[in-house]
């Protein structure tokens, strides 16, 4: 019975990787009109929740759960996003930039699982963050493609974005994590405003949402770093 209990977590993890896979499996063979790999992150994203809570919550933390959750997450939220950029990417030199993303994600990965820092905050975005944000554009320019067509056929602004949110990852700016230490306003309200904020986008805009909510977590962050950095030089 504990093995089988220990072993619970595991099963999301593994299904994180599999959901993974399976959504490069389906972009490469051209399956994605009408978009449906925001399906398979967003599940994903789901069980990558979920093993860690069912591993504390059944008390069979491991540091070889803490492993697999890292692979599964470079596969899914690390080397997926790469796949999804590449087709609005021509195929010149230029696409060998999109590298970066799986690269970025890997030393984000690894700087994460060496640090004891980032309880309240991220150094630098997630992974995680950064898959879903990338997973919607697909679906974004399908149902949008008066509006973002320019945008889509672009291969230097998708480049961009891409290049953009690998440094993001491996950067030293504070971003915003979820993670409540407690309720008090005063204490989380950045948190607050960006749940707020991200609920009254997604009702306003569906999945046109997606490149909105991420600024706004994005500013949010930038403020709530300069803050930190301005209270730990005054405390120095």
């Amino acid at each position: 019975m504990r093995r089988l209990r220990k072993n619970i977590p595991h099963a999301f993890t593994l299904g994180n990787l599999c959901l993974g896979v399976l959504a490069i499996q389906h972009i490469l063979q051209g399956n994605n009109t009408p978009p449906t790999v925001h399906y398979f992150v967003m599940i994903a994203a789901l069980f990558d929740l979920l093993d860690g809570l069912l591993a504390r919550a059944l008390k069979v933390t491991s540091s070889l759960g803490g492993q697999l959750d890292s692979l599964a997450d470079l596969i899914t939220f690390g080397v997926l996003p790469m796949f999804i950029y590449a087709q609005w990417v021509e195929d010149t030199p230029l696409r060998y930039l999109l590298l970066l993303v799986p690269i970025c994600s890997a030393i984000r990965l690894a700087i994460f699982n060496e640090s004891d820092d980032q309880g309240g905050s991220f150094k630098g975005i997630s992974t995680t963050a950064h898959g879903i944000f990338v997973a919607f554009l697909p679906i974004l320019f399908y149902e949008n493609q008066n509006h973002f067509m320019a945008f889509e056929i672009n291969s230097y602004i998708i480049t961009t974005i891409a290049v953009f949110f690998s440094f993001l990852m491996v950067s030293k700016l504070r971003m915003i994590s979820l993670k409540f230490s407690n309720t008090k306003f005063s204490d989380n309200w950045e948190r607050y405003l960006l749940i707020f904020s991200v609920v009254g986008l997604v009702a306003w805009l569906g999945v046109r949402a997606a490149p909105f909510a991420m600024l706004v977590y994005i500013l949010l962050s930038v403020y709530s770093h300069l803050k930190w950095a301005k209270r730990t030089k005054t405390k120095s």
